[in-house]
């Protein structure tokens, strides 16, 4: 739909912001329902093990109790988005410390609490499988009784061999990359009640009423029809709530007792089961020519879901999908393993399998300029990828590629041109500065899997619009993008939109707000509505003046005949559409398009990919092995900006999630144990940790999203942390491979640089 554009790119406030910022927005956790019962969640204390008894009569009779659900009362007690794996309450056994055993409905949060301590479970402990690489082993004990390989793939093309032989450099290097926790502001909440014509209604933390309702009627046996999902304003996902949370057990206890009730985890149950980022191994070997055309790239990759699959097994295709980096390499041999553990459970998280492989490419394509002597961004363009090129899979790039563009930027950005002296400015002897630089890509919306998302337009009778999206508003502003989207197709003001937002009952299906995919899935289905809308309309207005139908436009909440004489408000047709019976809505819809999966994988490949350029400027105190980031420069491929605020925050916030991915968030487990379970000991930045950012959009335009715009919500994590490790390299001559780059690995690989043994 050609038009000039009012609000499209303009930097409008988002609608929620006031009452967000004077704490007036009402989330999952702030709700309390008339009559709530208060539910509690029982979990293993073993990482592994048999379940040999489950006794809930003491708890049962405790004061205040109304009841206590175990496996017994869930008729299909198992779910999962890609392999049911997962009990609802477990029933034979443990395989995390996680792992939900009863749930306690009770009149209060203390007599629900003191009832967790009397259920008696006799467990029958197995061993833990801790390690990925020794759960990949035939003789390991079993997480389930398939087997530790949760998913194995290989994609190979060319001669990856004759490339080495052939090559004047190869770098070989094992990466190995934590696991790191969202550690979102809200934990997960919800509350559950039968509303006044008796449906079961859960309103809960989530990224999808639709796919929520689906996992929760299939596990409890009830037609969706009889069930309502709402998914309110969300503090914080990051991908942690794309899975099932407090939804299964709240819609259990309401449906079982006839009461609301309210579940809520605590800031240490949601480090401890909620899901997290993969931790992996990444094993790669990259030849080169002396010209620094890219030859071949071996690889390896190893990660660790941990108790159940989760999303585990599209993120692995992604990793695989995007290891190669934005650049094009002619031979290539990926092998891929994910690997059930005891350790916890890993899902999706910002960046979706690619940040590990990115940190592994991006340090590989570093040790190569400086074994070439080559400018780092000079051996990246060289390499970088172009519309028409093809990826990993041999799949054609046809959308926009803004790569090259955006490390055009970097290479003429001040920080990198004047490094040399911004790596002199330091105060003190021992601290050594370094500038880094890393691009990435990734994938957006589903790929490979079926895309499709419906939104409805409505015309209310004040000649105003009512939008209904199911897209979730997790942070990221999306509401506020899609209103303007809205008003510039539809021709009014901005304040003419109304957003209804993620409700089963009142919003058609729009997907997953997951994939960075939502603004241009939602954004065309929009489109495709308002397409539908203004025709309706130019009809009506068309029966207002027995003009014909072809002869309006529509302008400031007006249609407008050609020759300027005939002007009917929104109003005026909403009016007539109410007086005549006419339906004073429609629904668009859009179906990603997508290419046939490669054979053995699932989500990939994609047709539509984010790219970014990162440069950071590290300190490291060489006396302590401290490193931190003074200023950072993230050029992502923005196609075109809808909301420059929004933009700059998704794009800040996601670097600074970067920077604690890369040298502070330190999950640590110990024998399947979380240690790091609440803020005080799982370290992330904090203000005083993020340093200057600057954000410079590269606007190349997607020609298949709404108005030029394309996915962005994960590209500003994704280079953070290899341009932290190349800076640090910049800085003081060592290379991390293992994020993340704590003070004391960074203090002992300077150690070791000058020949001191120490404990690593």
């Amino acid at each position: 739909m050609a038009q000039a554009q009012r609000w499209v790119g303009k930097p409008i406030p988002r609608r929620d912001a006031l009452e967000k910022a004077i704490g007036q927005a009402k989330y999952a956790s702030d709700l309390f329902p008339e009559g709530l019962l208060w539910g509690k969640v029982l979990r293993s204390k073993y990482p592994h093990a048999k379940i040999r008894r489950i006794d809930v009569s003491s708890a049962k009779s405790h004061p205040g109790v109304v009841a206590v659900f175990t496996h017994e009362d869930v008729p299909n007690n198992r779910y999962g988005l890609f392999n049911k794996d997962r009990p609802v309450l477990c029933d034979d056994k443990v395989r995390y410390i996680g792992d939900p055993i009863a749930v306690v409905a009770a009149e209060t949060p203390e007599a629900a609490e003191e009832a967790l301590g009397m259920i008696e479970v006799e467990y029958e402990p197995l061993p833990a499988v801790l390690d990925p690489l020794e759960a990949m082993k035939p003789e390991s004990p079993k997480v389930h009784e398939r087997g530790n390989i949760a998913r194995q793939t290989r994609i190979s093309f060319g001669d990856v061999e004759q490339a080495f032989r052939e090559a004047d450099v190869i770098v070989e290097n094992t990466y190995t990359v934590g696991t790191q926790i969202h550690a979102y502001l809200e934990t997960e909440a919800g509350i559950s009640y039968f509303d006044e014509n008796g449906r079961l209604t859960i309103v809960a933390g989530g990224q999808s009423p639709y796919r929520d309702r689906h996992e929760i009627c299939s596990t409890l046996n009830i037609p969706e029809d009889s069930v309502r999902v709402v998914i309110p304003h969300v503090g914080g996902a990051f991908g942690g709530k794309d899975d099932i949370s407090v939804q299964i057990h709240l819609a259990l206890i309401t449906l079982k007792t006839r009461r609301p009730a309210r579940l809520v985890w605590t800031r240490e149950e949601s480090t401890i089961a909620g899901t997290k980022r993969h931790a992996g191994i990444i094993r790669m070997k990259t030849a080169a020519r002396r010209d620094g055309v890219l030859l071949a790239n071996k690889t390896e990759i190893i990660y660790d879901t941990g108790a159940y699959e989760g999303l585990g097994p599209a993120v692995l295709d992604v990793a695989i999908e995007n290891c190669n980096g934005p650049y094009k390499i002619p031979n290539i041999d990926i092998s891929a393993t994910l690997v059930y553990t005891n350790n916890y459970v890993a899902s999706a998280f910002r960046g979706f399998g690619a940040p590990q492989v990115l940190f592994a490419i991006e340090s590989q394509l570093d040790a190569i300029a400086e074994r070439l002597n080559m400018d780092p961004i000079e051996l990246r363009l060289r390499n970088a990828l172009r519309r028409g090129d093809v990826g990993v899979f041999n799949n054609k790039l046809i959308g926009s590629v803004g790569i090259a563009k955006a490390l055009e930027i970097a290479a003429n950005h001040e920080l990198w041109r004047e490094r040399g002296r911004y790596k002199s400015e330091t105060a003190r002897p021992w601290i050594k500065r370094g500038v880094g630089v890393a691009s990435a890509i990734k994938g957006y919306t589903l790929g490979a899997l079926p895309d499709k998302g419906q939104v409805g337009v409505e015309l209310t009778r004040e000649g105003k619009f009512r939008v209904r999206v199911s897209s979730t508003e997790i942070g990221q502003g999306v509401l506020a993008a899609l209103a303007q989207v809205a008003a510039d197709m539809l021709r009014c003001g901005v304040d003419d939109i109304q957003l209804v937002f993620a409700d089963t009952l009142e919003t058609p299906d729009t997907s997953v707000t997951s994939a960075s995919r939502q603004l241009f899935l939602a954004g065309n289905a929009l489109a495709d509505a308002a397409r539908k809308m203004l025709d309706k309309m130019r009809h009506v207005a068309a029966g207002l003046s027995g003009e014909p139908p072809e002869v309006f436009d529509f302008l400031d909440g007006y249609a407008i005949s050609r020759d300027g004489k005939t002007r009917i408000s929104y109003a005026e047709i909403a009016r007539y559409m109410e007086n005549n019976n006419i339906p004073p809505h429609v629904v668009g819809e859009y179906e990603v398009p997508r290419v046939e999966p490669i054979p053995g994988t699932l989500e990939i490949p994609h047709l539509f990919y984010m790219f970014a350029a990162a440069l950071a400027l590290v300190e490291v105190n060489t006396l302590t092995g401290f490193a931190q980031v003074r200023k950072l420069v993230v050029i992502p491929d923005a196609g075109k900006v809808i909301n420059p605020q929004t933009f700059q925050g998704q794009i800040e916030g996601a670097a600074v999630q970067g920077i604690g991915y890369a040298l502070m968030e330190e999950a640590k487990i110990e024998n399947g144990i979380l240690k790091t379970q609440n803020f005080a000991t799982y370290l992330i930045p904090s203000i005083k940790d993020a340093p200057e950012i600057e954000v410079i959009p590269v606007e190349d335009g997607e020609e298949t999203g709404p108005f030029g715009a394309k996915g962005i919500g994960e590209i500003g994590i994704i280079p953070i942390a290899p341009a932290v490790a190349n800076a640090i390299k910049d800085a003081v001559g060592v290379r991390p491979t293992s994020i993340p780059i704590t003070p004391e690995k960074l203090y002992w690989l300077i150690r070791s640089k000058h020949g001191e043994k120490g404990s690593h």
